[in-house]
This record gives C-alpha cells, structure tokens and sequence, in this order.
C-alpha cells in the first residue's frame, strides 16, 4: 500500500510544483512591473525591487499555496478517473480516504508551514516592506501606496489600499487615524490622493467614519469626504511593529486582542489563524468537485474547482472586512468556515458511499458546457470580424 501513497504522491506533486511556479511567477511579475513604474528612477531599482519581491512572499504564499494543493489534487483524481485506475482501485476494495491518505498528510503539513507563514512571516515582511518603500521615497520625496499593504505611517496615520487603477484612483482603501490620541477608521470604496503644499488630500468616494469604541461609537456613511493629512518635514518616519495590527508578532497581536484592541485586531487574529485552515476545506471539496463525467475531463472538473476558489475566497474577503468594521462578531469568520468544512465532509462521505448528490455530480458536466458554448460564440464572433 505504501506503493500505492508514492504513486498519488507522485501523480500530485509535479502539477502541485509547477502551478505553485507559475501563478507564483505571474503575480511577482505583476507586482514587479508595478515597482518599476515607482522605482524605476531609484539607485540600484532591480536590487531594490528583488528586495521587495521577497519581503511580499509571505502574502503570495498563503493565497498560492491552498489554490495549487487544491487544482493539483483535481488533476490527480481526474487522471485516475479518466485511465479507470480509479474504477480498478474501488473494486478492489480501497476506499476514498485510503487513495488519497498521502495527500492528507500533505495538507497537514502545508497547513502547519502556512500558519508559520501567517503568524510570524507575515508581519515581518509587512513591515520590511513599508520601510524598505519608505526609505526610497524619502529619497524620492514621492508619495505613493503599494497595494495590500500597510505602506506609510505619517503622523500616526497608516493607509491601506487593495489596488490602483489605470487613472490613479485607489481601491478598497482603510485609513487608520490616530492623531489626538484617539482612532478614527475611514473604509472607502475608492479614493483618491494628492498633494496640496505640505498636505496630502484624500477624497473618498462611497464609505464610512467610524470614531470611538463599544457603546460610545459612532459611525458615520458617506458618498464623499475630504480628509487632509499633514506631510512630515523631512525624513518619512520609520514604522514599527506595534504601529498596526497588521505589523504584530503574534504575542503582541493577542495581547492587544485581550485588551480590547478594537475590531481592526480581531479581524487581523481570526484572519492570521483561517488563512491556513482554507487547505483542509479544498481537501475534501476536491473529490466531489472532480468526480465528473468522462465526456466534460478534466476541464469540467477544473472549471467547477476555479468557481468554488473564487466563491470561496471572495467569501472571506466580504468577511474579513466586515468584522473590521465591527459589523459582524470575529467567530461569524469561523462559523462560515466551520459550515464550509461541514459540507465538505458531508460530500466527501456521501462520495464514499457512490451517493454523491446529483447536482455536484453534474455540476462539472453543466460548466463544461457552459464553456463550450461560450468558446463557439467567441469563435462565431471572431470569424465575422475576419469576413
């Protein structure tokens, strides 16, 4: 039987290694042609650049990983599926947790190198990343924010931003205020940043103002406001680790969590600890998700498992941001991940006993059909522009 777990490790491990390379490969290279537009004029850009490609890893590791165990595991039970070796391994009696055993205790292991990755990496390269940006754009006397990150402190004011489009304008953007002692925390859909002497201006679009804490907080919505921070004289100041919670070793994260810390801490705790766990529920959600008809392949199985990581991931994200607004309590993050890995299981078990419900065993057989009528009207569209 130990042949059998080398042969699924080995049928895994190759697609798990190069898809791990090259959506790995893809979002470096983005995120370098992304630098090279803001350091492009800096000394020594490439070595800079290297630098900061290696301090965002942690990042990319943790949404790669989980997505390239997952498709890979697809891949091996689809190439069983479609040879019959898998046919031939139920008849002899082996069940579905005895096939994929070895990848079981892959996941167990990529699980415990990505919470090493969440609670200590992580933060570490945070925050080698915003002083490594800080020191070039004093230099620059430039301002800019990297995406997903917490990438300049001034004045006691951190800011944070899921993304920049082509126009500048700045997407998904958290402004932490800690000016006069207290925390003001705006959360805007968009905004927009500029200089005006020594102010920067921030315009926010679609958000709210949150100020105060428990029962004396107070919450303000907004389609539009203004917000001016004063730049500091000088050298940018240097951020350290408990300047945001994002930026916290773990000891010092659950300490402030103990205090009280706000929902801003609890959010980033619960993020740090699910993040891993997300490998256990691709897991199970693999077989079911594959198990397709022989007509669809692997593309069908594909498909449906690309759909479940985008679902799935979106739903943490809607979660995560809502428990940093204090709208939801930091257990409804786990809750939902509980319910997700419940369905898991139950599929899994249902997979075993040949009762798999008929709307996931066809659920591949529907997208693969899907795309196939997308790709003829495509072909239809691009023949009609060519005559």
């Amino acid at each position: 039987m130990k042949t059998l777990d080398r042969y699924i490790l080995r049928l895994w491990l190759a697609p798990f290694a190069g898809g791990l390379a090259m959506v790995l490969g893809l979002l470096l290279l983005g995120r370098a042609l992304k630098l090279m537009e803001n350091l492009s004029d800096s000394a020594g850009a490439w070595g800079l650049i290297v630098d900061l490609l290696l301090l965002t890893m942690p990042y990319f590791l943790l949404l790669t990983v989980p997505m390239a165990f997952f498709l890979s595991m697809q891949f091996a039970i689809t190439s069983l599926q479609q040879s019959s070796e898998m046919d031939a391994l139920r008849a002899s009696g082996i069940s579905y947790s005895r096939m994929f055993r070895s990848l079981f205790v892959a996941a167990a292991l990529l699980w415990g190198g990505l919470s090493w990755v969440s609670m200590v990496w992580l933060p570490q390269g945070q925050l080698g990343f915003n002083n490594l940006l800080l020191k070039v754009y004093a230099l620059k006397g430039g301002i800019t924010f990297a995406p997903q990150q917490f990438t300049r402190s001034l004045n006691d004011i951190s800011v944070y931003v899921e993304g920049e489009d082509e126009q500048g304008v700045y997407h998904g953007v958290i402004l932490d205020d800690h000016r006069g002692g207290g925390s003001v925390i705006y959360v805007a859909k968009q905004a927009r940043f500029s200089s005006e002497g020594q102010h920067l201006i921030l315009l926010m679009d679609e958000g709210v103002r949150m100020e105060g804490a428990g029962s004396s907080q107070r919450i303000l919505a907004f389609d539009a406001y203004r917000v001016s921070i004063p730049l500091p004289s000088g050298r940018f100041k240097r951020q350290h680790a408990g300047d945001h919670v994002m930026l916290m070793p773990p000891a010092m994260l659950w300490e402030k969590v103990r205090q009280g810390g706000g929902s801003l801490a609890i959010a980033e705790w619960n993020r740090r600890l699910l993040l891993p766990t997300t490998v256990f529920v691709l897991c199970l959600f693999a077989l079911p998700l594959s198990l397709s008809q022989k007509r669809s392949g692997r593309a069908g199985s594909m498909m449906a498992g690309i759909a479940l990581l985008v679902a799935l991931y979106n739903i943490q994200l809607f979660l995560h941001r809502q428990v940093s607004l204090g709208a939801l309590p930091g257990w409804s993050m786990w809750g939902v991940q509980a319910g997700l890995l419940a369905l898991a299981l139950f599929l899994w078990r249902r997979t075993e006993q040949d009762r798999l419900p008929r709307v996931f065993a066809t659920a591949a057989e529907w997208l693969y059909l899907a795309h196939q009528v997308l790709i003829g009207m495509m072909a239809r569209r691009w023949g009609n522009r060519r005559s």
